[in-house]
C-alpha cells in the first residue's frame, strides 16, 4: 500500500491558482523496452495564467540516434486531455491507465552522448533533419502511487507531486519501422508554483527494472547547503519512502559546462538498501534564463540524462536523472552540487 494514502483525484488536473504567476501543472512519462533497446520520455507543462503550454520529447536507444524536440503551444483549456504539437496524454481513469500518443516528427540529434543545443528547439526551427515518429501506447500502473508528503519547503517547485511505475504497451513507428512496444515506465505529476530561479541544485531520478524493485526520488537545495528530499522504492505491492541517500559523480569535458559521466549512489528505506552505479548514455541539456537572488543574469542548466544502471545485487536496468545547477553569465561554471548523506525529516 502507499505510505501516504490520498484521493485519486490528485492524478487529474487541479484548479489553477491564478494569483500566483508561476503556477504550473505538469506530467512526465519515461519508459523503456529492453528487448527493443528503445526508450521514450516526454513532459507536458501548462501555465494557465500565461495561456501557454510546452513539451520536451525524446526517443532514444543505446544503439540508436537521439530524436528530440522542445515545442510550445497555446493552453486554452485546462482539463485531463493534454496536447502539445502532436504529443498527447489522456487519463482513462484516476491513478489508472493513461493513453500516451504522438504523431509528428523529432529532430535527429545523432548518436553522441551529448545532444547539441541546435536540437533543443521546435522541429520547425531546427537546422537538423526531422524524423517521423508515431505511437499509441498505454501506461498501466502496477504498484501503488506515491504522493510526496505535504511540506511547504518544496514551495518553488510544486505544491503537490505524485509518482507511479507500471507497464507500457502499444505500437511505435520510428522512421517507417514499426515495433510492438512492451516495457517498464514511470509517470510523475506536479502542480503548484515552478520557479526555475529558486533551486541551486537538484537530483531527480527514476530507476526501472523488469523484476523490481524500482525507484523514484527527488532531492533539492534552495540555498546551496541544506537539502530536502522525498521519493520511494516500489516493491511487493507497497511504496517504501527513501530515508537516506548519498552519491558520487564524475564528469567528462564539455564546452562551457562539464557533463555527468558516471553516477554512483546508495539509498535506504526501512526495509532495504540499494547500491548502484550508472553509466550516462545520453545527456539532453535544458537551459532556462533566470536572474539570481541578486538580480544578476544566469542560466538554470538541467542536464536531463538517461543511463544504464547496475546494482550491487546484479540487477541491470535503465533510468533517468536530472543534474540541475546554475551557470553564471560569465566566468567558470561550477559542477552540479553533490549532496551529502542526510536523513529525511519524516
Amino acid at each position: 500500500m502507499s505510505a501516504h494514502p490520498f484521493d485519486p483525484r490528485h492524478d487529474l488536473v487541479h484548479t489553477p491558482d491564478l494569483t500566483r504567476e508561476r503556477w504550473r501543472e505538469s506530467y512526465y512519462f519515461n519508459f523503456y523496452d529492453a528487448k527493443l533497446g528503445l526508450g521514450v520520455y516526454s513532459s507536458i507543462g501548462y501555465r494557465p495564467l500565461k495561456g501557454h503550454s510546452g513539451a520536451l520529447h525524446a526517443v532514444w536507444g543505446p544503439a540508436r540516434p537521439t530524436l528530440v524536440a522542445t515545442e510550445r503551444d497555446k493552453s486554452e483549456v485546462h482539463d485531463d486531455t493534454h496536447l502539445v504539437t502532436g504529443l498527447s496524454y489522456a487519463a482513462l481513469e484516476p491513478l489508472g491507465a493513461w493513453r500516451i500518443a504522438f504523431d509528428g516528427a523529432l529532430n535527429d540529434a545523432g548518436s553522441d552522448v551529448v545532444v547539441g543545443l541546435d536540437a533543443m528547439q521546435p522541429v520547425a526551427d531546427s537546422p537538423l533533419p526531422g524524423v517521423p515518429v508515431t505511437y499509441e501506447l498505454t501506461f498501466a500502473p502496477d504498484q501503488p502511487a506515491y504522493k510526496y508528503r505535504e511540506d511547504p519547503e518544496w514551495d518553488g517547485l510544486f505544491d503537490g507531486h505524485v509518482d507511479e511505475v507500471g507497464r507500457v504497451t502499444g505500437t511505435i513507428t520510428v522512421d517507417g519501422e514499426t515495433h510492438a512496444f512492451d516495457g517498464r515506465g514511470c509517470k510523475d505529476h506536479s502542480w503548484g508554483v515552478r520557479d526555475w530561479a529558486r533551486p541551486k541544485g537538484w537530483r531527480w531520478a527514476d530507476m526501472l527494472f523488469e523484476e523490481g524493485p524500482e525507484v523514484s526520488f527527488w532531492r533539492v537545495t534552495f540555498d546551496g547547503t541544506r537539502w530536502i528530499h522525498d521519493g520511494c522504492v516500489y516493491a511487493d505491492g507497497a511504496t517504501e519512502p527513501v530515508l537516506d541517500f548519498e552519491e558520487t559523480l564524475t564528469f567528462a569535458p564539455r564546452e562551457r559546462a562539464d557533463r555527468p559521466a558516471e553516477w554512483a549512489f546508495r539509498l535506504t528505506t526501512e526495509k532495504r538498501e540499494l547500491r548502484g552505479r550508472a553509466e550516462i548514455l545520453r545527456v539532453v541539456p535544458l537551459l532556462f534564463p533566470i536572474r539570481d537572488e541578486h538580480g544578476v543574469k544566469a542560466t538554470m542548466w538541467n542536464d536531463r540524462t538517461v543511463y544504464r544502471l547496475e546494482l550491487d545485487d546484479g540487477r541491470v536496468g535503465v533510468g533517468s536523472a536530472e543534474f540541475q545547477f546554475r551557470v553564471p553569465a560569465e566566468g567558470p561554471v561550477p559542477h552540479p552540487l553533490v549532496a551529502p548523506p542526510v536523513l529525511s525529516a519524516r
